[in-house]
C-alpha cells in the first residue's frame, strides 16, 4: 500500500531535477563527473549515482559524534564525493555548521587543521589515526554546554523567559475562565440561589421535571426519545442507504452527547461552589453540608496531588516516553509494571492543569457570589466531663466549675451561651476584588450593580481576550531562546576577528574572542557549489488530518533545502519566495525547528494526555510557520496590511491543546524531524541515492535499533523500498561493554583479544528496479577505542547512549563522543575495522574486493 497522492507529489520530479542540477554544479567545481538524469519511471526518479550522508537526531550527543564522523570523511578525502547531506535534530547542529562554513569559505573544511604539505594529494599516504583540532572545533567545544554557556546568568535569563511565556499562555486561558465565572455568578446572585434552577436570575423550576439537574434530566429524556425514533427510522431504510460512517444523523447524535455532558457539568458546578461555602462554615464552627463539602474538598485535593506529578512527568517526559516505547518491545514483567506506573503518572499529569483551571474557576465563582445565609444564635453546651454548680462551706456559698478532678473553687464563670459571629454579605471575598468590582460598576453603569463581581469578570475577560489576540504564536515560546543558543554555538564565520581580546573585567564569552555569528544567514544562501546539497528534516504536525491519521502517524515529512521548502502534504514552495513571505525563516530557525524535541505535539511521538499540560506550561520548542501551499511565487508579496492581520493569534494555543492541526491551514506547526523519522534517511530514499551513509547517534541504551526499524517500515509502506541490514553483531559487541553482559567481557585481555569491529554494517536498498547500499555507522563500542574513551565508558555505563535530555555537555563528554565518531569512521575507511555485510557469513574488511556490496560502496566513496 502506498500513500495517496499529496499536493507535493506532483511537484517532486521538478524538485528532484533542480537538486541534481545543483549537485552537478559542485561536481564540476571539484572536477567530478556530472550525474546524468535518466528520467523517471515506476512512480519516481531512477536510481542516480549519488552519495549521501545522513546525520541522526540526538541533541549535542549526536552533534559531537557526527563531527568526528565528518572529520574522518574529510580526512580520507570522501567528503568531496558526498552529494547530499540530510540532517535531523542534533545532526542538524553540526550539519548546518558544516554547510554554512563551507558556504562562506568557498568549500573549505574548517574542522581540521590541514596537515603539513597541504597541497600534496591526500591519497599518496595512509591517513593518520587522529587529527588536530582547528579553532572552529574549539569554538563548538566551548559551547558544548550551549544552553547555559555563561552559567548562572544564563539560568536566570532562561527562567525569566520561561515565566514570561507562562504569563502569555495564562492571558490566553484566563479570559475563558473569567467569562465562565461571570456566567455562573450572574446566574446565581447569592448562595441560596446555587441549588435552585435558574439562568441569570430567571427561575426555571416551572419548566423542569425536577428541581436539581432538571436541564440534564430533560435533555436525557429527550435523547432517549430521539435515539429510539432514530432506531425506528433505521429499521425502515433500504440496504443501500444504511451506511453509518460519517453520515448526518450519527454526527448529530455525537453532538447531542457533547451537549448532554456539558449540561451536566454546568449544573454540577453550583453544587461544588455551594460546598465551598459549607467548608467555610465548618472551619468557623458552624453547621455545614457534609456531602457538598466533601466533594469540593476532593476536587481541591486531587489538584494538589496532580500538580507535583505533572511537574515530574513534564521534566522527565523524554525518559517516560522511552519507558513506554521499551515496554512495547519487551516481555519483561518488571518493565511492564514500570510502564503501567508511567502511564498512570502520565494520565495524572494530564489531569493536573485541567483540575487547576477548575479550582481557579470555582474560587472566582465563590468570591463573586453573595453569602446570604442567616446564622442563628448557637447555645454552647458544657462538655460531658465538666461539672458546674454551687457549694456551701462553713456557711459560705461558693460557685464552682471545671473538669472532673480539676475543680476550680471560687470561679464565677459557668457555661454561658455564645453567639456565632454573623457573616456580612461578601465577607468571604478579598477586599481588593470588591473595591475593583465597585469601581468598574460605577464607571460603566454609574452605580454599583447587583452583581458587581460578574461585571468585573466580564470586563476583565473581554479586555484580556482582545489583548491576547495581539500575541503571535512564536513570540513567547521557548523556540527563540533555543534558536539563539544554537546559532551562537554552531553558526559562525570561521574567519577570526581583528579584536581578539575581551574588554577589561568583562566575561570573555560573547566577546571579541568568538567568531562572528551567521545568525541571519538564509537557507537559500547555503552554497550548492561549495557544499553538499543540504536537506534539513522536520516533522509537520497534522493530528487533525486524515492524510496522516489513517495510519496514526500524526505527522508528515517536512523539508527545508536551499531550493525548496515544504512537504507532500502541503506542497512545496521555492525557498527564496518562501523567505520573502515569511522573513522570520532563516538557517538558525530551520535548525531549531528540526531539533524542537520538547513540544506539546510531537508527531508520531505525541503523548496525548500530556498535550494540554505541555502547551499550557509553555514547553513549546515547535514553530508556527506559513503554509508553503499559500506562498505566492512573485517578487512583490504585498505584505503591508497582511503583516498586521497575520499578527493575530488564531487561537494557536487551543489548536495545539486540542490537536486541531491540518495540512491546509494558513499556518502549520513544525517540530523535531525525529518525531517522524530520526535517521534522516527517508528523503534520501525518496531521491533514490545509490549509496547512503547513515550516522546513527540516537539514545539507544538497549541497542534495539528502533530508528532503523522505523525507517525500514516507512520505506516499505510509503516508497515500496526494502532495506536489508544486518546489525546483530554490533549489538552483541556493545551491550557487554555497557554493563549489560558478562563481567569478563569488560576485562582488558578479553577486549584486546576481540577483533576490531564491528561498529558498521553494510546493507542493501532494494528500490525495485535497481539496487543501492546503506552504510550504517552506529554509536557503539568494541573495546578497541582509545584510552580516554574506554576510561569514560568504565565510569559512565550509559555511554555511548546517555540521555538526549542531557544538553549540558562538559569538555570531556563532548570529546569522547567526537573521538568515538572519528574512530568508527576512520576504522571503516582505512580498512582496520571489520564490518558486518548483508549476505556474508563472517565479518569482512572494507577493502575486500570479493564482496560485491563492499566493492560498490568503496568505489562510490573514493570516487
Amino acid at each position: 500500500m502506498t500513500v495517496s497522492k499529496g499536493w507535493g507529489e506532483a511537484q517532486f520530479e521538478g524538485i528532484w531535477r533542480s537538486e541534481i542540477e545543483a549537485i552537478n554544479l559542485r561536481r564540476r567545481e571539484l572536477g567530478r563527473v556530472p550525474i546524468e538524469i535518466l528520467g523517471t519511471g515506476g512512480g519516481g526518479p531512477k536510481v542516480t549515482e549519488t552519495v549521501a550522508v545522513a546525520l541522526s537526531g540526538g541533541g549535542v550527543r549526536s552533534a559531537a559524534f557526527s563531527l568526528g564522523v565528518l572529520q574522518a570523511l574529510n580526512h580520507h578525502d570522501v567528503l568531496r564525493n558526498v552529494d547530499y547531506l540530510s540532517t535531523v535534530s542534533g545532526g542538524g547542529y553540526i550539519g548546518s555548521s558544516l554547510t554554512a562554513t563551507m558556504s562562506v569559505r568557498k568549500g573549505e573544511f574548517v574542522f581540521e587543521n590541514p596537515p603539513a604539505g597541504k597541497d600534496a594529494p591526500i591519497a599518496t599516504a595512509v591517513p593518520a589515526p587522529e587529527i588536530s583540532d582547528s579553532d572552529s572545533v574549539g569554538h563548538i567545544r566551548n559551547y558544548s554546554n550551549y544552553l547555559i554557556p555563561a552559567g548562572l546568568r544564563d539560568v536566570l535569563t532562561g527562567l525569566a523567559i520561561v515565566v514570561r511565556g507562562l504569563v502569555a499562555n495564562l492571558s490566553l486561558v484566563l479570559p475563558i475562565i473569567l467569562l465562565a465565572a461571570a456566567v455562573t455568578v450572574a446566574s446565581n446572585r447569592s448562595r441560596s440561589a446555587l441549588t435552585r434552577p435558574d439562568f441569570v436570575g430567571i427561575p426555571l423550576e416551572m419548566y423542569l421535571p425536577v428541581e436539581h439537574f432538571g436541564i440534564t434530566l430533560a435533555l436525557g429524556l429527550f435523547g432517549l426519545a430521539a435515539f429510539f425514533l432514530w432506531a425506528l427510522y433505521r429499521s425502515f431504510l433500504p440496504v443501500n442507504r444504511m451506511a453509518e460512517f460519517r453520515t448526518r444523523l450519527p454526527a448529530w447524535g455525537a453532538g447531542y452527547l457533547v451537549v448532554l455532558f456539558a449540561a451536566f457539568a454546568c449544573e454540577l458546578q453550583p453544587f461544588i461552589v455551594a460546598g465551598m461555602f459549607d467548608i467555610a462554615d465548618a472551619a468557623a464552627g458552624r453547621e455545614s453540608g457534609l456531602v457538598l463539602g466533601l466533594v469540593t474538598a476532593w476536587v481541591q485535593k486531587l489538584a494538589a496531588v496532580a500538580a507535583p506529578v505533572a511537574a515530574a512527568v513534564t521534566f522527565f517526559r523524554q525518559q517516560v516516553a522511552d519507558i513506554l516505547k521499551s515496554a512495547s518491545a519487551t516481555s519483561s514483567w518488571q518493565l511492564k509494571v514500570v510502564a503501567l506506573a508511567s502511564k498512570i503518572a502520565v494520565w495524572i499529569a494530564g489531569a493536573a492543569l485541567p483540575l487547576a483551571i477548575l479550582v481557579v474557576y470555582l474560587y472566582l465563582a465563590y468570591w463573586g457570589i453573595i453569602n446570604d445565609k442567616k446564622y442563628e444564635d448557637v447555645q454552647t453546651t458544657c462538655p460531658v466531663s465538666t461539672l458546674s454548680g454551687s457549694l456551701t462551706v462553713d456557711g459560705r456559698a461558693l460557685s464552682l466549675r471545671g473538669e472532673l478532678g480539676k475543680l476550680q473553687i471560687g470561679s464565677q464563670e459557668a457555661c454561658t451561651p455564645k453567639v456565632a459571629k454573623a457573616v456580612e454579605p461578601g465577607g468571604h471575598t478579598p477586599q481588593w476584588m470588591l473595591t475593583s468590582a465597585g469601581w468598574v460598576s460605577e464607571k460603566i453603569l454609574g452605580r454599583v450593580s447587583e452583581r458587581p463581581m460578574a461585571l468585573l469578570y466580564l470586563v476583565t475577560g473581554i479586555l484580556l481576550f482582545l489583548l491576547s489576540w495581539l500575541l503571535t504564536p512564536n513570540a513567547n515560546s521557548l523556540h527563540r531562546l533555543y534558536r539563539d543558543r544554537l546559532s551562537k554555538a554552531f553558526l559562525f564565520d570561521p574567519t577570526p576577528r581583528d579584536d581578539q581580546a575581551p574588554g577589561r573585567n568583562e566575561a570573555s564569552i560573547d566577546q571579541g574572542r568568538d567568531f562572528p555569528q551567521l545568525d541571519q544567514m538564509r537557507v537559500s544562501a547555503l552554497s550548492v557549489e561549495h557544499a553538499p546539497y543540504h536537506l534539513i528534516n522536520a516533522a509537520l504536525n497534522i493530528q487533525g488530518s486524515d492524510y496522516a491519521n489513517r495510519r496514526g502517524r500524526n505527522a508528515d515529512f517536512f523539508l527545508f533545502s536551499p531550493h525548496h521548502v515544504g512537504s507532500w502534504a502541503t506542497g512545496y514552495a521555492a525557498t527564496r519566495d518562501f523567505e520573502r513571505e515569511a522573513p522570520e525563516l532563516d538557517l538558525a530557525t530551520a535548525v531549531a525547528i528540526s531539533g524542537a524535541a520538547a513540544s506539546s505535539n510531537m508527531g508520531a511521538n505525541s503523548i496525548r494526555p500530556l498535550t494540554p499540560t505541555l502547551a499550557l506550561l509553555n514547553v513549546r520548542l515547535g514553530y508556527w510557520l506559513k503554509n508553503p501551499r499559500y506562498v505566492r511565487a512573485t517578487k512583490n508579496s504585498g505584505r503591508g496590511m497582511m503583516a498586521i492581520v497575520e499578527r493575530r493569534s488564531k487561537f494557536y494555543l487551543w489548536e495545539e491543546i486540542t490537536g486541531r492541526l491540518y495540512e491546509n491551514s494558513d499556518e502549520i506547526y513544525l517540530t523535531d524531524g525525529g518525531h517522524i523519522e530520526n535517521l534522516g534517511v527517508y528523503e534520501l530514499l525518496r531521491r533514490r541515492c545509490r549509496v547512503i551513509i547513515a550516522v546513527d547517534a540516537e539514545a539507544d541504551p538497549e541497542m534495539r535499533f528502533s530508528s532503523l526499524i522505523t525507517l525500514q517500515r516507512y520505506a516499505r509502506i510509503d516508497l515500496g523500498v526494502r532495506i536489508d541490514m544486518p546489525w546483530d553483531r554490533i549489538r552483541t559487541s556493545t551491550l557487554p561493554l555497557m554493563g549489560k553482559g558478562s563481567v569478563e567481557s569488560k576485562d582488558a585481555e578479553a577486549a584486546a583479544a576481540r577483533p576490531r569491529g564491528p561498529h558498521v554494517a553494510i546493507g542493501t536498498i532494494d528500490y525495485g528496479d535497481d539496487k543501492g547500499f546503506l552504510v550504517y555507522l552506529k554509536s557503539s563500542l568494541t573495546g578497541d577505542e582509545n584510552d580516554y574513551i574506554r576510561d569514560y565508558a568504565r565510569r559512565y555505563s550509559a555511554f555511548p547512549h546517555e540521555t538526549t535530555g542531557d544538553q549540558f555537555f562538559s569538555e570531556e563528554q563532548f570529546e569522547v563522543y567526537r573521538a568515538l565518531g572519528f574512530h568508527i569512521a576512520h576504522g571503516l575507511l582505512c580498512g582496520e575495522d571489520k564490518v558486518q555485510v548483508v549476505g556474508a557469513d563472517a565479518l569482512t574488511k572494507f577493502d575486500d574486493p570479493a564482496n560485491e556490496a563492499v566493492k560498490s560502496v568503496s568505489a562510490a566513496l573514493t570516487g
